[in-house]
């Protein structure tokens, strides 16, 4: 009886369709990760971004409790004065951080008042500062940075990323 020698075409076959599939598997991995990595990033932006309105209401309590950083999504005016150089009251102060915070969300440089400055890389940014329940002067204020992370035109704010009319959100919780 002759003993085998080398190996058939019928294993090469599945040898490299295993293979093939394995290689498959690897580069779904690898697209998700970079689309997590992605994702990962825009929610460092946004959490970011968050904290600078934090910080800007902190060095204007009294804006803060007068109610003038309250906003709503993708509402934002032109500052009555351009506080960088001009002195300010504590309610132009808060036009002013709320306009400077909304073009470097938003990329937009439309507003007179407001120089031009980097802009956060996040597709269809906007931003609010809302009150959960009533408004008084020690509630807590909700900053809120929303984006199309999906990249489908979505336009909600309800944060709820399942849904998809609905833009991703980061919130931040302020206490005045």
């Amino acid at each position: 009886m002759k003993s085998e020698q080398g190996v058939t075409l019928i294993e090469v076959l599945v040898a490299i369709v295993l293979l093939a599939f394995g290689l498959i598997g690897i580069a779904a991995m690898q697209t998700a990760a970079i689309s997590n990595n992605v994702l990962s990033g825009e929610y460092m932006q946004a959490a970011t971004l968050a904290e600078n309105m934090a910080e800007r209401m902190r060095g204007n309590r009294d804006g803060v409790i007068n109610g003038n950083y309250l906003t709503p999504a993708g509402a934002m005016g032109n500052p009555p004065v351009n506080c960088y150089a001009s002195t300010c009251t504590s309610a132009n102060q808060a036009a002013w951080d709320l306009a400077v915070w909304y073009a470097s969300v938003s990329g937009t440089t439309a507003l007179g008042n407001v120089p031009a400055g980097p802009a956060a890389n996040l597709p269809g940014a906007m931003v609010s500062v809302t009150c959960p329940a009533t408004c008084d002067r020690d509630a807590v204020r909700m900053i809120t940075v929303y984006w199309d992370g999906d990249r489908n035109g979505a336009t909600g704010t309800g944060c709820n990323a399942g849904t998809a009319t609905d833009l991703r959100c980061f919130r931040l919780p302020f206490v005045p």
